[in-house]
């Protein structure tokens, strides 16, 4: 016996009226109930009928993988492969493909093939909703008692179909997946013949609920299974990914449109990964993460979080909290790091350091008027080492700092911290793993919008924890280079409207921020921030609003790469238009500014 039924994926997709639609699926899923009830024991099809993809087809997977790593005729090339692991299971006497047999067959570069088999794995994941008429009817089989399965004709393994019914809190119950058993129903129904085998009930009385009328009914019909043909009605789905050749202007409309996206995208990556670590609290780094942190409290529960803290510091913080008399020697080149051009008394400055007056800096060859180049470092080394007493007091003075800092944030031993930056080599974490280390043995992830693909960044990740929404690992080399290249605009977007942290003091009213005030002597710098930071906070609004509605004009929270990309398409268009609307900013970067020159946020656009 085979029952026909269709359902509707939504009210909007059919012209009939709502209410028209409402008792449609309320009669599919009364049929469902009835079909089930009527069964001993059920089997159920897994894509597009226990789940469906929120893509048009399942190619689409393929073209945002292309997207990704840079490859436009991915669609093709991956088609290809798969007709080609087709042949060579035939070949072989199996019965099944696998994904992992698909990308053997991909003419590419190995390393690229297995980031390519990796972001499809996850991308394939990501896609996937559980349809909640079938849902509804599998959880009635098991209130019922009766035994139920999951079947389904496709080349990815058993461990995927358990990661997606976990992620989606759908019960586990036992798999027959056709590469894993190297039998399918599409083709002489094989897997039914084991699933009946299984489950040892009459044939008759063993319900099969499927979409696909040749491989879930005609199949399971000639197997004497019971069955039930389930279609949700659909019309084209809505764009993955939002793109447009809108182009944002001024300051609030350049943090709507591209920085609200990428902070969206952000919180909605890190939600997953907090829940996937086991985070006990979430550590906004100072500045960068400012934007994201009024975000998640101006919107409460539209994230699921836990703990959150705006957290005060900097690399430059953290790194002299760490230096002591014993180790001064070797952070003499963090000292002068980014020094070339800046005058000496600058280098001092920059670490909240008083310089000695300018005539004894004179008697070091080190005035005013002296720009320091690499012909000066060893001068400067000796300057450094005389003058360390001086530094190393305030070096004491940030360790004491932290020390009081992580009491009051109630941090013990093993607690599971989050430490979120917008980029880039991961070095502010390693300061700040560093300096904590004597004081407590905190378990540290990292989490960053973006991870460059640099000695450093690879160094960095063999000791630390250190994951990043764009990475070599979910994108294409050049497009986390394209990021990296126009990295003070990204910092830009999650920047504070307060100056940069270069200290912590004891107080007994709370640890205290010392900043860096040197180049917003008129607050234009934190006028602009604010302004950016007002267009995040507003999109973030409009999309929390969007989502609770289930409005067209919500980004897909499991898919924080695509609400992220129009960020790269922006990047790959000329930047004349962004130029103009950050013209007037200047030195950005407090540790390489100088009095000596400005430098112009605009001329660092790529």
């Amino acid at each position: 016996m085979t029952v026909v039924m269709q359902a509707t994926a939504a009210a909007a997709a059919t012209m009939v009226p709502a209410d028209g639609v409402r008792d449609r699926d309320e009669g599919v899923a009364l049929a469902l109930r009835q079909a089930v009830a009527a069964a001993d024991a059920v089997s159920f099809d897994f894509f597009d009928t226990l789940f469906y993809r929120v893509v048009d087809t399942p190619e689409d997977v393929f073209d945002i993988i292309g997207r990704r790593f840079g490859l436009s005729d991915f669609r093709a090339q991956r088609k290809a492969a798969q007709t080609e692991a087709f042949a060579r299971m035939l070949k072989a006497g199996r019965k099944e493909i696998s994904l992992a047999g698909i990308y053997e067959c991909l003419p590419l570069d190995q390393a690229l093939v297995r980031s390519l088999q990796a972001a499809e794995y996850a991308l394939e994941l990501d896609v996937i909703r559980p349809d909640p008429t079938v849902l509804a009817a599998l959880h009635h089989a098991l209130d019922q008692g009766k035994p139920v399965v999951i079947t389904s004709d496709m080349y990815l393994t058993e461990p995927f179909f358990r990661e997606a019914l976990e992620r989606y809190g759908v019960p586990s119950v036992p798999l027959f997946i056709s590469s894993t058993c190297d039998a399918t129903k599409r083709d002489f129904g094989d897997l039914f013949d084991l699933v009946a085998d299984y489950l040892q009930v009459p044939r008759a009385r063993l319900l099969h609920i499927g979409d696909n009328p040749r491989g879930d009914i005609e199949q399971a019909g000639a197997k004497g299974l019971a069955t039930f043909l389930y279609q949700r009605e659909t019309v084209a789905a809505a764009a993955v990914r939002a793109d447009s050749s809108e182009v944002p202007t001024g300051l609030r409309g350049l943090g709507y449109s591209l920085g609200g996206p990428c902070a969206v995208a952000f919180l909605d990556w890190m939600e997953r990964q907090v829940r996937q670590d086991g985070i006990d609290h979430v550590l906004f780094l100072a500045r960068d993460g400012y934007v994201m942190d009024r975000i998640v409290r101006e919107n409460p529960g539209a994230w699921d979080l836990p703990q959150c803290s705006y957290f005060g510091g900097s690399r430059t913080t953290y790194t002299l909290a760490a230096i002591t008399d014993q180790n001064f020697t070797t952070y003499l080149p963090f000292f002068l790091s980014g020094s070339d051009g800046l005058s000496p008394y600058e280098v001092l400055e920059r670490i909240g350091v008083p310089a000695p007056a300018p005539e004894v800096m004179r008697q070091y060859g080190l005035g005013d008027d002296v720009l320091l180049s690499p012909a000066l470092h060893a001068r400067m080394h000796a300057f450094l080492h005389e003058y360390r007493f001086e530094i190393l007091a305030i070096c004491r003075r940030n360790r004491r700092g932290l020390f009081n800092y992580m009491k009051e944030l109630g941090f013990r031993r093993g607690t599971r911290v989050a430490l979120v930056d917008v980029g880039w080599h991961g070095t502010t974490q390693e300061a700040f793993e560093t300096a904590i280390q004597p004081m407590v043995d905190l378990n540290v992830q990292g989490y960053y919008f973006c991870l460059a693909n640099s000695a450093d960044s690879a160094r960095r990740r063999q000791r630390h924890a250190m994951r990043g929404l764009f990475s070599t690992d979910s994108v294409a080399d050049s497009v986390v280079r394209r990021l990296y290249d126009n990295r003070v605009l990204i910092e830009l977007f999650f920047t504070a409207p307060h100056n940069s942290i270069i200290g912590l003091e004891p107080d007994p009213a709370g640890v205290r921020w010392l900043e860096d005030g040197r180049f917003d002597t008129k607050g234009e710098l934190s006028a602009a921030a604010a302004a950016v930071a007002e267009g995040m906070l507003a999109y973030a609004r409009d999309q929390v609003v969007a989502r609770t509605a289930g409005s067209d004009a919500a980004t897909d929270k499991t898919l924080p790469l695509e609400t992220a990309w129009r960020l790269v398409d922006q990047l790959n268009r000329p930047q004349k238009t962004l130029a103009d609307t950050i013209a007037d900013l200047k030195n950005f970067d407090n540790w390489a500014a100088t009095r000596n020159k400005d430098a112009l946020l605009k001329d660092v656009l790529c």
